[in-house]
């Protein structure tokens, strides 16, 4: 016999009533049994005190006290589940108990018929446990949902007013100064005409800006469902929309082979399209810009990265570039300063994350993740 074998032995056997009484006072939850017409209480431990605020004492002189402590819009239910636990069939119940905290403490209870040895119900017995904590929680992912959907409806409201109202006062304005540089160009004098030039560059820029803003509402908006993705396929999507700017700038673009994830596969192409763009124009002018994707699986995620060989990022701006027209030359003409929160706000979307490393005269890399698994749900867990 070894020695483990021989303190159980010295001690209190498995079978013993009282270790049973011993362990049912270590549990939080209130465990209880009554006969069958809840006429009599059999047992009930000592955790019920703090629960329903109530004395064993009070519970064992009258049975049913109990339903002194529980909030009077949950009582009717309550004694509903008495009558069917009473009749033989489980329950399963959640309820708000306690008046002397107000009723804040929710309580969860599961009841079982029970049954002597020659099969006849006798008793009923149960636990109560205390969900408090539980309840709070759900109460706050309820909250945090209905401020999502609010948000939602925000950025669909948003998403009109800039494809409608403010596009049309927009295209008067621009409208009427080409009609003035039209007409009255010739008769302008220098001062003049550079006046004109930075009302017509200005109304360029506030367009850009709408149609950014626009674009940056519509990653949850217009959002399509997430699939199995190739990301090579989003990448050579990528290669195809940028080719223009990869020939006018001699840029060289080599990829690995990456995975297939699960992901919204225009948003996907659109954080390619939107890193590499950034690479090409942040490049190093005195030499053809190089541009490498590539792929690192990890247990839970894959992470892409973009490399190049640019001048790299601005120590302390880091975190800066991702915010909306915070990139950098977000004043440049033909750049809205809005892409890489664009990139971030579509790889937050899919559960990942965005960072970017730049050692001093490295270039810089961008990297984002993708879960391997589905988020529970597709809406931000985060507010945009």
């Amino acid at each position: 016999m070894s020695s483990d074998q021989a303190d159980v032995g010295d001690g209190i056997h498995p079978d013993d009533p009282s270790l049973v009484l011993q362990l049912t006072q270590y549990t939080t939850d209130a465990l209880w049994m009554f006969t069958r017409d809840w006429r009599e209480l059999v047992y009930v431990n000592s955790a019920y005190e703090d629960i329903f605020g109530q004395s064993t004492e009070a519970l064992a002189a009258e049975p049913t006290v109990f339903l002194d402590a529980v909030h009077p819009a949950d009582r009717e239910r309550v004694e509903r589940g008495m009558q069917e636990l009473g009749g033989g069939s489980p329950v399963d119940i959640e309820f708000r108990v306690d008046p002397d905290n107000d009723y804040r403490t929710w309580v969860w209870v599961q009841g079982q018929p029970v049954y002597d040895d020659s099969g006849d119900f006798e008793y009923i017995a149960g636990y109560t446990r205390d969900i408090t904590e539980r309840k709070r929680y759900q109460h706050q992912l309820e909250q945090h949902r209905k401020d999502l959907e609010r948000s939602n409806e925000s950025l669909r409201e948003f998403a009109y007013i800039a494809s409608h109202d403010l596009q049309e006062p927009l295209r008067m304005v621009s409208s009427y100064i080409d009609l003035l540089e039209e007409e009255y160009g010739d008769q302008l004098d220098g001062e003049a005409a550079e006046y004109m030039d930075f009302a017509v560059n200005g109304a360029r820029r506030m367009k850009r800006m709408i149609n950014s803003l626009l674009e940056y509402s519509r990653v949850h908006t217009e959002a399509d469902e997430f699939e199995a993705t190739d990301a090579n396929r989003a990448v050579e999507s990528t290669r195809q929309d940028l080719e223009l700017l990869i020939e006018d700038h001699d840029a060289t673009v080599t990829v690995e082979d990456l995975p297939t994830v699960r992901a919204d596969p225009d948003q996907l192409r659109q954080v390619f399209q939107n890193l590499v763009k950034n690479a090409i124009d942040h490049a190093d002018g005195d030499r053809e810009p190089t541009v490498e994707i590539r792929t690192t699986e990890r247990e839970d995620d894959h992470v892409f990265a973009v490399a190049d060989d640019g001048p790299g990022v601005p120590a302390g701006s880091e975190d800066e570039i991702f915010k909306i027209f915070q990139g950098q030359n977000a004043a440049e003409p033909g750049n809205s300063g809005i892409g890489l929160a664009i990139a971030k706000r579509i790889v937050q979307r899919h559960g990942g994350s965005i960072w970017v490393e730049s050692p001093d005269g490295e270039g810089a890399t961008f990297k984002f993740t993708i879960p391997k698994s589905r988020p529970q749900d597709e809406e931000e867990l985060s507010l945009p």
